[in-house]
């Protein structure tokens, strides 16, 4: 395997942290920065939210999206996973026709988008991806099963050499999210302020990173699985502190004791595990979007499509301030500044 794009898993073991929402905003604003690169998102999440709001927002990118499910074969990324499941071991003739020219649907989107889109099949597959990869022959059937993703990020970069990947992973740590994190290189983990989050550092470096498993269960350590198969496991690059209450442009007193507490959980597995970051500069506070959220996907509009003004979601009035806006715009472009 060799692959020279970068590729970020967006992922954290806690829900709720609003990782579809900096998935959308952070590769819709790459792509806008950088048009001379294909900037392919791929929605390995069941809910295929950031598929619904890169197909035009919510009401008519969830058309759109029924229809690439209502396809045969599904134009997601549970159709390609049908084809792996039949023929686990060889790559589909085909696997560019999953591949989604998104922003000919929706066309607010930078011209260089591409999108594998989600599919709520990833809850099904998940157990005949298990069953596939426990088989004791043929030996690698493990890997396999594992570099399906992979295959796939291969297969875009043969046709795209200048590609980078945004891949919105869902919290749990299924077999689907497994093989999503291994097609990444990077990793971006995006915390909100409260102790779930803190906690769930800790459970990264014990579910991704095998940090702490008991040894009796080393058949299922996911860790010493992928290196057993040589498949290198993502590095930490950004630890995205979201929704902050903020002011005079600082986190509130609350919210700042519970960000001291989530960068000690992140020394403490920078030491565990020194060489399993790529970027010093790990935390970017982004305060809560508010509104912003709401019409960005509404209309599955990218934050430098979004102005001031009054909006209509769903027949209610929704104002839009210039300061909130302003503020989360320039948060985003500092952790973007940073990939």
């Amino acid at each position: 395997m060799a692959i020279s794009s970068s590729r970020y898993a967006i992922w954290n073991n806690k829900g709720g942290v609003g990782k579809t929402f900096v998935s959308f905003v952070v590769a819709t604003e790459y792509s806008r920065r950088h048009p001379e690169i294909k900037t392919v998102v791929i929605d390995m999440c069941p809910q295929a939210n950031v598929s619904e709001i890169l197909l035009g927002g919510n009401g008519s990118g969830s058309q759109q999206l029924e229809k690439l499910l209502a396809t045969k074969p599904r134009k997601t990324v549970g159709g390609y996973f049908d084809q792996r499941v039949k023929s686990p071991h060889v790559r589909p003739r085909d696997p560019m026709s999953f591949v989604l020219d998104v922003a000919k649907i929706n066309t607010q989107l930078p011209a260089n988008m591409l999108l594998v889109a989600g599919d709520p099949s990833l809850e099904v597959q998940t157990q005949a991806m298990n069953q596939i990869a426990a088989q004791t022959l043929p030996p690698d059937a493990w890997a396999n099963v594992h570099m399906w993703l992979i295959d796939l990020v291969e297969s875009i970069t043969d046709v795209f050499p200048k590609s980078v990947f945004f891949i919105d992973c869902n919290p749990s740590f299924s077999a689907y999210t497994e093989i999503a994190l291994l097609a990444a290189n990077r990793l971006i983990v995006p915390c909100t302020a409260d102790g779930s989050s803190a906690r769930a550092i800790d459970n990264l470096g014990r579910l991704l990173y095998g940090i702490g498993v008991p040894m009796y269960y080393k058949s299922a350590n996911f860790a010493l699985l992928a290196r057993k198969h040589k498949l290198a496991l993502p590095k930490i690059h950004a630890v995205p502190l979201n929704r902050s209450t903020q002011y005079d442009k600082k986190a509130s007193k609350a919210f700042a004791a519970m960000y001291k507490e989530i960068k000690s959980r992140v020394t403490e597995l920078q030491k565990k595990k020194p060489g399993s970051f790529s970027h010093s500069n790990l935390f970017i506070e982004i305060p809560d979007a508010h509104a912003v959220s709401v019409v960005a996907s509404h209309e599955g509009r990218p934050l430098a499509n979004v102005s001031p003004g009054s909006y209509d979601i769903h027949g209610v009035p929704a104002q839009l301030n210039k300061e909130p806006l302003e503020r989360y715009k320039d948060a985003v472009g500092r952790l973007v500044e940073s990939l």
